[in-house]
């Protein structure tokens, strides 16, 4: 049963005081967006999703391997974001979170049980595009949306699976009739992944025209409105298709594996990772896939200096802010596994890029290490638009951290994993013998919880519980599991209660 709004009123003020959300507000009862300022001088805003690109894979965070000057080039106009996490890391559920600013366990928006909904129309109303919309800006979405949205909450992957095949790919993402493409005043999406080759040419660039013409008509006929452009790329997930051109720039490279890629890292992970994880038998031939992975990411860079261009070309750089990040990570081999879902750093550590080109007094090229979700994108993006966040979102604004008004705007992130290759769910057990046999086997569905030092990962579904508490600051690739250290106990016991409690808010809130 709903909580009533006194129960929701109250986790949310927890939330504020508990886990540092600066700017959360005691009373959530404002309803749907209001314009907080009429002004013309609103920027133009420009929000860039990579799909399943890792937190260190551009030169501005270190890679020396990878070719990514337009990224860099941002950076150093901008601000680097170097503590960024997924709010869940796989495509759908993590799109969902973005765009309505709300975690999943409140939207339940995603690929497994028991988060197998469709996001209703009644959530979409609540989202940054639809807020901005409102509020006079005229909206544009280009790429790969990954969610589906219905007049109601209904599943959005039936249940039981049909034929008895638990397969995602029965979804409603994958139907353009769930498309939101009426709720923008342009629509250059598609549902489902799509393909590399099309009649247009490759993914990347036809997204990149498009966001161009997108730029270039704004200026030609409406140029008195603010725009938002959300560019979404299939790019680099996989099947890993760069661009020839892009391609033959990693010929002659001798790309290294990271790292902690090894059995040594492999061995410390779980049973249950080791033996349902989907990626678990790691990426195979090395030198081939890695190239191709950050080719597929060079062309996504050539695509930010595209658009780049475009907005000097048409005279609107100068108030435009561009905000670019990725939907998720990959491990690329790191602790012997492929792929994403899983709730360590490879995974769940996003990147992040903005740049404002108004902030005369902000220093280009500075680095931020103020913890931020990805919940908190929707926020950010509404507040530059001069537009209030709307009561269902648990993100808030991160600008103050860029603006240098605050040095954090939250104590603690917090991010789920639902994906466990389709295997029943405790919620789905019929009886509690079936519910008991769930525990005994185990999934690698969990939750995780991050603050400024430590990390903390539960394995839910498993019995005994398996949990993890990892010294981030001391211990980046996460080797020394420190739950059964009595040194640690005190923050064992604190970082159990935070992921206790955000479960709670976001159950509290479900539509």
């Amino acid at each position: 049963m709903k909580d009533s709004f006194g129960r929701r009123d109250f986790l949310k003020t927890l939330a504020a005081t508990a886990f540092g959300l600066s700017g959360a507000r005691a009373s959530y009862g404002s309803g749907l967006f209001s314009n907080k300022s009429a002004k013309s001088t609103k920027p133009n805003i420009i929000f860039l999703l990579a799909d399943d690109q890792r937190w260190d894979t551009m030169g501005c965070y270190g890679n020396k391997h990878i070719i990514t000057p337009n990224m860099d080039k941002l950076a150093a106009d901008g601000v680097l974001f170097e503590n960024v996490y997924h709010a869940s890391p796989i495509c759908q559920p993590s799109r969902a979170s973005i765009m309505t600013g709300r975690y999943l366990t409140s939207h339940r928006c995603g690929f497994d049980r028991p988060t197998t909904f469709a996001i209703s129309k009644a959530e979409f109303a609540e989202s940054y595009p639809v807020g901005l919309r409102k509020a006079g800006y005229r909206t544009c979405f280009v790429g790969k949306f990954g969610f589906p949205v219905t007049d109601e909450k209904v599943l959005g992957i039936e249940f039981p699976y049909p034929n008895g095949k638990r397969n995602y790919r029965t979804g409603l993402w994958l139907k353009t009739e769930h498309m939101p493409s009426g709720e923008f005043d342009r629509w250059n999406g598609y549902a489902g992944q799509g393909k590399y080759d099309t009649d247009k040419g490759h993914l990347t660039e036809v997204n990149a025209n498009y966001a161009c013409q997108f730029i270039a008509d704004t200026k030609k006929s409406q140029a008195d409105k603010p725009f938002c452009l959300s560019v979404s790329f299939k790019a680099p997930h996989g099947p890993f298709q760069p661009m020839s051109k892009y391609r033959k720039l990693y010929d002659d490279k001798d790309i290294p594996r990271y790292s902690n890629d090894g059995v040594d890292y492999f061995n410390k992970l779980p049973k249950v990772v080791r033996e349902q994880y989907r990626g678990r038998k790691g990426v195979g031939e090395f030198s081939n896939f890695i190239k191709n992975y950050y080719a597929l990411i060079t062309g996504v860079d050539a695509a930010l200096g595209q658009i780049r261009d475009e907005l000097k070309k048409q005279g609107l750089e100068e108030n435009t802010v561009i905000i670019y990040s990725s939907d998720n990570g990959f491990f690329c081999g790191s602790k012997r596994l492929r792929g994403k879902d899983l709730l360590y750093e490879e995974s769940v550590r996003a990147p992040l890029l903005y740049y404002d080109p108004r902030a005369k007094a902000l220093k280009g090229g500075s680095k931020i290490a103020g913890l931020v979700s990805i919940v908190d994108f929707a926020p950010t993006i509404l507040e530059l638009g001069g537009v209030s966040r709307p009561s269902s979102m648990h993100g808030v604004s991160f600008l103050g951290l860029v603006n240098g008004s605050k040095t954090k705007v939250r104590k603690s992130t917090f991010s789920e994993n639902n994906f466990a290759s389709f295997r029943t769910a405790v919620e789905d057990a019929k009886d509690d013998a079936e519910r008991e046999e769930i525990f005994k086997k185990g999934t690698v569905r969990s939750k995780c919880v991050r603050t400024e030092q430590y990390k903390y990962i539960r394995y839910h579904e498993t019995k005994p519980l398996i949990e993890e508490l990892w010294d981030i600051q001391k211990d980046p690739l996460e080797l020394h599991n420190l739950v059964n250290d009595s040194s640690h106990a005190t923050v064992l016991a604190l970082m159990r209660q935070k992921c206790d409690e955000y479960i709670r808010i976001g159950e509290s809130e479900r539509n």
